[in-house]
């Protein structure tokens, strides 16, 4: 079977799980809440509402994004947007009684969705890799230091890429063609742009599946606006500075977010403090001065989740792997992202911004300057709680990447856009990858 008709069989099953979810759905309700249905053209609307909310959930936690994140992201994503569809729906539906409904039928039928959830994704996991088995793959890089670490990047999707070739770019270009040739996907990793240019023309024309390492030129270039001089188009770079309306209705949902999870997890917040204050007798509220937009200064609020004596010898650092400051307690309230919870207080106050780049310590962005000039462009907006890079990235991320996801969340800055990581930030919390610390020894991320 070739590659086309398995993907079309694998769009089809996408189809089928799809279908079959609405369908549990809408028969769930008719069976066990037939004086809540709405009149014709109603119940119509309310299976829209709710298609549409699936889908939309689906699609943003990457439900159907099989190959490209692991089963157990798959099986994440549609326990989250199944029960976010539910919950939605069943609000509605008590309003339409008047009062709110029993939870019994709305938790029978999710029970019946992830009864068709967990086999069906299964099975188009399966055929996925069955259909699109891992593709020869070349690595073209300019850095010969940071091979293993491009190695390490690729390989970790194993399942898609089989690394069968590296090659630097200074090889001989017959050299570097023929391994080109060999393979149906080639990375460009750090490669000098007039070297980039004219391989990836090759690759293009010879239908090869191409991935490029993005470096800030490229960063800049994918969010410019196109104009044409005469019959020539031009990209045209510019800073992005919001309006003052855009900025405005930006505070407007800081001030929203913030306040409506202050009082929804203030139950919450109390518990941690009492938990944290009497586990060793000192402050359960950790002040840290942190870097902000323009280069200000601010004071960070955390609940603590080490020991008193963290940094007593004075040396600021990341936490690591294994790192035996953080107290068992602190563990699981930095595993869960709880302990950020007091940072909605910084962002009601201004300091932060619910989204933005993840505020660094003034020491630690000097370090990370000093090799990477580039990293101050960060504060060019306010600090954030979520953004790319903690969506995205992970706690222990490198200081380069971490400034690539911030400057594209700034290039495309938007409050649809804003909206949709907030959003996405609800999955990241039960991914406990993106909390791993840094190597052991180190006190940055930077790589050695």
């Amino acid at each position: 079977m070739n590659r086309k008709t398995g993907n079309f069989i694998l769009s089809l099953s996408k189809a089928i799980l799809f279908i079959a979810v609405i369908s549990v759905f809408f028969f769930g309700i008719q069976y066990f809440y037939p004086y809540t249905l709405y009149y014709r053209w109603g119940n119509v609307m309310v299976m829209v509402l709710y298609t549409g909310i699936l889908y939309f959930i689906s699609r943003l936690y990457n439900g159907f994004n099989f190959g490209n994140v692991t089963y157990q992201e798959i099986l994440l994503s549609w326990a989250l947007c199944l029960i976010i569809a539910i919950v939605v729906q069943y609000f509605v539906f008590s309003l339409r009684a008047v009062r709110l409904l029993t939870l019994n039928g709305f938790l029978i039928t999710l029970s019946a969705q992830f009864f068709i959830v967990l086999p069906m994704t299964a099975i188009i996991n399966r055929l996925y890799y069955r259909f699109n088995p891992p593709h020869r793959t070349a690595i073209i890089y300019g850095n010969a230091a940071k091979l293993p670490v491009y190695r390490e990047l690729i390989t970790k999707q194993r399942r898609k890429f089989r690394v069968v070739e590296q090659i630097s770019q200074n090889e001989a270009p017959r050299k570097i063609l023929d391994i080109v040739d060999a393979s149906e996907s080639i990375f460009f990793m750090d490669v000098e742009d007039e070297k980039q240019d004219w391989l990836f023309e090759y690759c293009y024309l010879h239908n090869k599946s191409t991935y490029i390492m993005p470096m800030f030129k490229s960063i800049l270039i994918n969010t410019a606006d196109t104009i044409w001089l005469s019959n020539t188009p031009m990209f045209a770079l510019k800073s992005p500075e919001p309006d003052v309306g855009t900025l405005m209705i930006k505070r407007f949902l800081d001030i929203a977010v913030s306040l409506i999870g202050i009082i929804l997890t203030s139950w919450l917040m109390l518990g941690v403090w009492v938990a944290v204050r009497f586990y060793d007798n000192h402050p359960a509220i950790y002040k840290q001065v942190r870097v902000t937009k323009g280069g200000r200064l601010f004071t960070l609020y955390k609940f603590r989740s080490m020991r008193p004596d963290a940094e007593d010898d004075g040396v600021p650092r990341l936490t690591s792997k294994d790192d035996d400051r953080i107290t068992p307690f602190g563990r699981f309230i930095r595993k869960t992202r709880i302990d950020e919870l007091p940072q909605l207080f910084n962002v009601l106050s201004g300091s932060m911004s619910i989204v933005g780049p993840r505020p660094e310590r003034p020491e630690i962005a000097k370090q990370y300057e000093e090799v990477y000039p580039n990293f101050a462009f960060r504060t060019r907006v306010k600090a954030g709680i979520t953004g790319f890079a903690q969506i995205y990235g992970q706690y222990n991320t490198a200081p380069e990447e971490k400034l690539f996801l911030d400057i594209m969340y700034i290039e495309t800055f938007s409050i649809l856009e804003d909206i949709k990581l907030m959003l996405q930030t609800v999955k990241v919390i039960f991914k406990g990858s993106s909390t791993e610390g840094i190597d052991d020894g180190s006190t940055t991320a930077l790589r050695k």
